[in-house]
């Protein structure tokens, strides 16, 4: 598939906004009602950048769900190679440098712990992505719709209002499933919906990233406000990506950078390195404080993007190289013998 550089751009951009909001109340902690009386300004502008870049994953999904996922074992491989080589890289290096690394931390490099949720819900939503695909292609427009009202009404209800496990605040497959579907709604039977322009796309995606922010201050109650389940969010995501959708953009350099920004994610919540992550932004904080910082991490997070993508390059020739000479054999005689228990038990 061509590579639609405006998509392309959201990407790059949505995972910089991982980086920033997990410099934000990951590594600082959250606004509370203490600090916005001790600094109101400083509370809401912390609070608003939250909110702003609280997005991020919801967006990757959407541009999963509008391109359509073609699930296959190559392509689940190479999700998972990407996070190994990290894994094995980033132990090295602290072996070579003279540190110790815990038994736990390299056994939960290749199982994936918490910080790696995405990675496992993604993983899971690659695989039913066939069934997805098979209900949108095949259901009317009207059950479509009648299922994700259903979808997210629940979901508000469950996974926002009162966050019951399943949907776990939207950290979760099933989340995941709801924002594919709807992606795949839109491009397909809103076609008004597309046709905001992208002056009125930003400004939607002000409005609900501001309007829970002003409610917690006025009301002293956060909503649960920065779930990736929250309506606001969902919202707000969804106009923040249609408005790149509608941009007009071909270039060479935001392609080659976009297909390595999932390297910026895997690297910085990395077992050994998001606690140095957060302790050297609670420094920078206290040195710089809250403007200071701000321009600090909006730096930062592009110099280290930028970083992580010339590494990814030597990943990607790695993987290039190992497909040529094994990957796609074994792959191929893994699916021969899948195909041939098929045929022996009938299916």
């Amino acid at each position: 598939m061509k590579r639609e550089s405006n998509i392309e751009f959201c990407r790059i951009v949505a995972m910089l906004m991982v980086l920033l909001l997990h410099a934000n109340y990951f590594s600082l902690g959250g606004v509370d009602l203490h600090d916005i009386k001790l600094a109101p300004l400083d509370s809401f502008l912390k609070a608003l950048s939250e909110q702003l870049c609280i997005i991020c994953v919801n967006v990757f999904i959407l541009i999963s769900g509008w391109f359509g996922i073609r699930a296959n074992i190559k392509g689940a491989v190479s999700l998972l190679f990407q996070v190994f080589f990290y894994h094995i890289l980033i132990c090295c290096l602290v072996w070579l440098g003279g540190g110790t690394i815990p038994l736990k931390t390299i056994i939960i490099g290749f199982y994936f712990g918490r910080p790696y949720w995405f990675i496992i819900s993604y993983l899971i939503l690659y695989a039913i992505t066939p069934i997805l695909n098979a209900f949108i292609e095949s259901a009317t427009p009207r059950l479509v719709a009648s299922v994700l009202i259903s979808f997210f009404l629940m979901e508000f209800i469950y996974g926002w209002a009162t966050n019951v496990a399943a949907f776990n605040g939207g950290y979760s497959t099933i989340s995941f499933i709801g924002l594919y579907l709807l992606a795949q709604f839109i491009r397909r039977y809103l076609v008004k919906v597309q046709n905001i322009s992208i002056c009125t796309n930003f400004i939607l995606y002000l409005v609900f990233s501001t309007l829970p922010v002003g409610l917690f201050f006025i009301t002293g109650r956060q909503f649960n406000m920065i779930a990736y389940s929250s309506p606001f969010v969902i919202l707000s995501s969804i106009f923040f990506f249609l408005a790149f959708n509608k941009m007009k953009i071909s270039n060479r350099v935001i392609n080659y950078f976009a297909c390595s920004a999932l390297s910026i994610y895997i690297v910085h919540l990395h077992p050994l390195v998001y606690q140095y992550f957060i302790n050297f932004m609670n420094i920078a904080y206290n040195a710089l404080g809250g403007y200071g910082y701000t321009m600090f991490v909006i730096i930062f997070a592009i110099c280290f993007g930028i970083c992580c993508v010339l590494i990814d390059k030597i990943r990607i020739f790695i993987w290039n190289f190992l497909c040529n000479s094994i990957i796609n054999k074994t792959l191929s005689n893994i699916t021969n013998i899948i195909n041939s228990i098929y045929s022996r038990v009938g299916i």
